[in-house]
């Protein structure tokens, strides 16, 4: 027994909208991962954490502090870059890390404060600290537009304050 147009028909119309459905469910479960990615804990005592770093001199790497928010997509990106190899060598040969959530600009004022506002020309900006806790150098907006910014650049960025603040 032939089918019939019609029914071919409609059994390629149910077959689209179930492809279409499927695409569509994968598509809001990528996006989901992008808006609950939040690398930034609201809930930590940024304090507390970098006093850890401090008082633990089983390294002698420089302590490098980003600052920024899960609300924005350059802070957001910044921290994806910091899990592609080749940047997070860079970051693990030269540095110990910690983020410090700053909101939208009103969350640990008084560790932003002490570190020269590093966020007064946007954000993610970054802090980098002697072993010892020394300042050694103040980000004013050089990374705000991270997520524009190619793995090169970002590699190099670091690579030169490594070199321009070698470990005293």
């Amino acid at each position: 027994m032939q089918p019939d147009a019609r029914s071919l028909f409609a059994c390629s119309r149910v077959a689209l909208l179930a492809f279409l459905l499927c695409c569509a469910l994968f598509a809001r479960a990528g996006a989901g991962d992008e808006e609950d990615f939040r690398p930034y804990d609201r809930e930590a005592d940024a304090k507390a954490q970098i006093a850890a770093l401090l008082e633990d001199r089983s390294s002698d790497k420089r302590i490098l502090l980003t600052f920024g928010g899960n609300w924005c997509p350059d802070s957001r990106s910044l921290e994806r870059r910091y899990r592609t190899p080749e940047l997070a060598a860079v970051l693990e040969r030269e540095f110990r890390t910690l983020h410090v959530d700053v909101g939208r600009s009103r969350r640990n004022r008084d560790i932003v404060e002490k570190y020269g506002n590093p966020i007064d020309m946007g954000i993610p900006s970054v802090v980098l600290l002697a072993p010892d806790g020394t300042l050694l150098y103040t980000d004013h907006g050089s990374l705000s537009s991270a997520g524009r910014m190619s793995d090169p650049e970002l590699i190099a960025f670091f690579e030169r304050l490594a070199a321009g603040y070698p470990v005293p």
